[in-house]
């Protein structure tokens, strides 16, 4: 297999990393397909695509012209079998929920092509406990994105210990293809690189808020200051979403008896999970959206 045979590129998940992965991968000539699963949500997710890609086209990314022919590219389905016709690389953006990822990659390892590459954009999982899942735990691997896409433009590559060399080059070479910066990881880690470090900086960020020592908006404020950046950690939490993750940090309070780990479970929970509240996806997380408090030329003042 070559990258030139790389001509379809299926998505498992049409939230948030999925559509966004589409889109990306549609805007360099890739043909896309997206599997949504609950047809309620077609029009929601349609509705998502048109939104990001008038936001790409308004920072000047792609004209409207490229978007207009982007957007011919991206097909939507609700039956898996028409979804996995004829597609050479797989990109799985499900919740972290382990089982639930085993069950799909079963499902889609029927249905695929044998020919096709699995990879899945997990931002905590390791691959190799979703290797055997997949049928084809040769070319199957890790291609995570961070998001805004079409901004961070880098994508985290891990392979497990059964990963053929072929296909982690392939891969790589894919990621090049769609404009990002491959980061290769030599084995696996839970979390890639960035994801390592902002779990730390997520989690120390949300003890001072828990334990009475600052506000959210004092914290991003105080981040964005000193570092010069445009966000700050509650923000970046809101884009990547407070359900990323909120599943293995709740299994780890329930192994662990860590207090403060629970109290921060319990925040979360209570003030933003049970209400919906999950980011920027939601509307409303730590700041509602559009147009978060932060994004405010005065937010520094």
């Amino acid at each position: 297999m070559k990258i030139d045979d790389i001509k379809r590129v299926l998505i498992v998940g049409s939230g948030t990393m999925g559509v966004q992965i589409g889109i990306q991968s549609a805007i360099h000539g890739y043909y896309v397909n997206i599997f949504i699963r609950n047809p309620a949500k077609n029009d929601i997710v349609w509705d998502d695509i048109q939104k990001r890609t008038n936001l790409i086209v308004s920072e000047d990314v792609i004209s409207r012209e490229e978007a207009d022919q982007m957007l011919k590219r991206i097909y939507t389905t609700n039956d898996p079998a028409d979804a996995a016709k004829d597609v050479d690389l797989l990109s799985e953006s499900i919740p972290e929920i382990v089982s639930l990822k085993r069950e799909i990659f079963e499902r889609f390892n029927e249905l695929c092509p044998k020919h096709t590459i699995f990879t899945t954009n997990t931002s905590l999982l390791l691959p190799s406990r979703l290797a055997k899942s997949t049928g084809r735990p040769e070319r199957f691997l890790a291609l995570h994105f961070n998001t805004p896409v079409y901004v961070t433009k880098t994508a985290d590559i891990m392979g497990h210990p059964g990963t053929a060399k072929e296909f982690l080059d392939l891969t790589i070479e894919f990621s090049r293809k769609i404009g990002m910066l491959p980061i290769v990881l030599d084995k696996e880690q839970s979390g890639y690189i960035t994801n390592s470090l902002f779990v730390v900086l997520r989690m120390k960020a949300l003890e001072l808020v828990v334990n009475g020592v600052a506000t959210p908006r004092q914290i991003d404020k105080s981040w964005m200051s000193t570092m010069n950046m445009g966000i700050g950690i509650f923000g970046i939490i809101d884009s990547i979403g407070l359900d990323v993750g909120f599943e293995l940090l709740e299994q780890y309070v329930l192994k662990s008896g860590d207090k403060q780990a629970k109290a921060i479970y319990e925040y979360l929970k209570t003030n933003f999970i049970d209400k919906g509240h999950l980011g920027s996806k939601t509307g409303q997380g730590f700041y509602k959206y559009p147009n978060p408090e932060y994004e405010n030329p005065d937010f520094l003042k």
